[in-house]
């Protein structure tokens, strides 16, 4: 049986959203994944082994039930943790990039109707900008989040299709900006919706991933663990950890997919608002 080709330009309810994202990833998947097989893969292993390094790190300096142990070492603790989200930032735009090449070959050219080395020279400008999106989007959402939670939901949401707009459109990142907040603000409820459920997406997925860690925990010798600052946890523990990191950060190609259907459905919406 032959596979359809899935339309994007079309206005879209949150469930064809939902289940146009699942049926594209399961027609697209192969290409999708040898894609980041061969260009993403090791930097999402380099980010799932620095994820367990800055736990590892953060469980070896901070006793829970020492509040002066906490303000001692919040500083260096903060430091790791900043410093871990900045690379998972950079991988994440490298993903981005690479498989919204793929989705805009897809949408322009059709199914079936491109090969590879055709969007490869893309990947890296690609990225890049994906990179520059991404860090003004953190930013933004870091700065609410300071000031108060909504503003951080609130500039999250407006957002959220920026990177699409900035790639797909090949707009500045000023002109970008001002296109998310104006498209959002069509349906800004039903795109906050859509960002819930990709999130609650990689939640689950992150939690079922996790499950094995809970019979690979502790080990006989969690005292000597405890004391090298592993927190109790054996080597079985962090290794299935870094899986899970490495599973989850591929995942993501469903929250964006999401967010490109969502893009799409806003777009020609505007068209009958005169937007």
């Amino acid at each position: 049986m032959t596979d359809k080709e899935i339309k994007f330009r079309e206005k879209k309810e949150i469930n064809q959203i939902i289940s146009d994202t699942f049926l594209f990833l399961k027609q697209e998947y192969k290409n999708i994944l040898k894609m980041t097989g061969i260009y993403i893969l090791p930097f999402i292993f380099m980010n799932a082994l620095l994820q367990v390094h800055v736990q590892r790190k953060i469980i070896g300096k901070i006793d829970i039930y020492d509040a002066e142990a906490i303000m001692e070492n919040f500083g260096p603790v903060y430091l790791n943790f900043f410093m871990a989200s900045l690379f998972a930032i950079f991988v994440q735009s490298l993903l981005i990039g690479t498989f919204y090449t793929y989705l805009e070959a897809y949408i322009k050219e059709g199914k079936g109707k491109f090969s590879a080395a055709d969007i490869t020279p893309d990947f890296f400008s690609n990225s890049l900008q994906a990179l520059t999106a991404n860090l003004v989007l953190f930013l933004f959402i870091t700065a609410g989040v300071l000031l108060c939670i909504l503003p951080g939901i609130y500039l999250g949401n407006t957002f959220s299709i920026l990177v699409f707009i900035y790639l797909f459109e090949k707009k500045n990142l000023g002109q970008s900006l001002h296109r998310s907040f104006r498209l959002v603000n069509i349906q800004w409820w039903n795109t906050l919706l859509i960002n819930i459920t990709g999130l609650a997406f990689i939640y689950f997925a992150g939690v079922i991933l996790s499950l094995p860690t809970l019979m690979a925990g502790s080990g006989p010798d969690a005292g000597a663990l405890q004391e090298a600052g592993t927190g109790g946890y054996n080597d079985l523990y962090w290794l299935w950890t870094g899986v899970s990191a490495a599973v989850t950060s591929l995942l993501w190609v469903v929250p964006y997919t999401f967010l490109a259907f969502q893009y799409f459905n806003l777009d020609e919406r505007s068209k009958t608002t005169g937007l």
